[in-house]
């Protein structure tokens, strides 16, 4: 899990200037990062682009964690093999 969440916070730093010192499972998106909606959809467009997933309506209603989108990515990933 520490690879993805690492790639999520070099996609923070690259995609929405977004320097967030320690990045756990546990990091609130909107709480902890102060990511606004547009924001949110952004990240989840280069997490997207990323792992070559399509994260739904549902998924993204579901996701407020790192670890909660991460494990979206996985249930993407492990659903195209």
């Amino acid at each position: 899990m520490q690879a993805i969440v690492n790639s999520i916070q070099k996609l923070l730093k690259q995609k929405l200037n977004i320097y967030a010192t320690v990045l756990t499972p546990k990091t609130d998106l909107k709480k902890d990062l102060n990511l606004v909606d547009w924001e949110m959809l952004y990240l989840l467009n280069a997490v997207e682009k990323k792992w070559h997933v399509s994260i739904t309506q549902n998924d993204q209603e579901s996701i407020g964690n790192i670890e909660q989108l991460v494990a979206v990515v996985r249930k993407q990933s492990l659903g195209r093999s």
